[in-house]
């Protein structure tokens, strides 16, 4: 764990809640008398706090110092994923925010299932405890769309991740900086009649991939 995350880091006390407390007194078993690491992952700095009143729920903490640290900021690069089961994006997002991915966009299209809802706030609550754990040090942006045609009226220069003949290593130099990924089942022949305009890209291998590994491969080749 390279630091703990609490968004009033930075105030000169701040309060460990009954499940904080909890995951680091009891589950990390971490010693009160240490100094602990914070970021509001707001800004950049980082915050050393002791220990001040503890009991058994909850725990008050003192700010010692403030230090700026060096980050690495994400690179101008974002992915559009048509929504697929919460169950595949949440297992994902990990991946994607140890890579730096900058913003991860929705969209609903018709191979989406409108029954999956995603909860935005456990998807931040997600990558939190992922920068807890790799040191990434802002948060992720989420965006939702509710069609593709409401996406396509905010984004224009984007590549359409889909069989072609254009494969990607030859082109991943000169492409746009939104990828679309379609969700299991890909994209229907309005949805391929539509996107016509924009470029399309395939990978080497002609295997058919996942939705989630279609995602996790363009983030891999174009953040690593």
């Amino acid at each position: 764990m390279r630091f703990i995350y609490h968004e009033k880091s930075g105030a000169d006390v701040i309060k460990l809640g009954e499940k904080q407390y909890s995951h680091m007194f009891k589950a990390r078993r971490e010693d009160a008398k240490k100094l602990l690491f914070f970021r509001n992952l707001q800004d950049e700095n980082l915050y050393t706090y002791k220990v001040l009143q503890i009991d058994k729920r909850e725990a008050l903490c003192g700010l010692i110092k403030a230090e700026k640290t060096s980050v690495e900021k994400p690179k101008d690069f974002q992915i559009a994923w048509s929504v697929t089961d919460p169950k595949t994006v949440e297992k994902t997002l990990p991946f994607l925010n140890e890579l730096n991915l900058k913003k991860l966009i929705f969209v609903y299209m018709k191979f989406s299932q409108r029954n999956f809802k995603l909860d935005l706030e456990r998807l931040k609550r997600i990558i939190i405890n992922s920068c807890e754990q790799c040191g990434r040090v802002d948060l992720m942006e989420f965006e939702i769309f509710d069609s593709l045609e409401e996406f396509l009226t905010k984004y224009h220069n984007i590549a359409i991740v889909d069989f072609s003949s254009n494969k990607f290593n030859s082109l991943c130099g000169v492409l746009p900086k939104i990828w679309l990924v379609g969700c299991e089942g890909g994209f229907d022949d309005s949805e391929r009649k539509r996107l016509d305009e924009f470029i399309k890209v395939g990978f080497e291998s002609e295997n058919i991939l996942r939705s989630s590994s279609a995602v996790m491969a363009i983030a891999s080749k174009l953040l690593l």
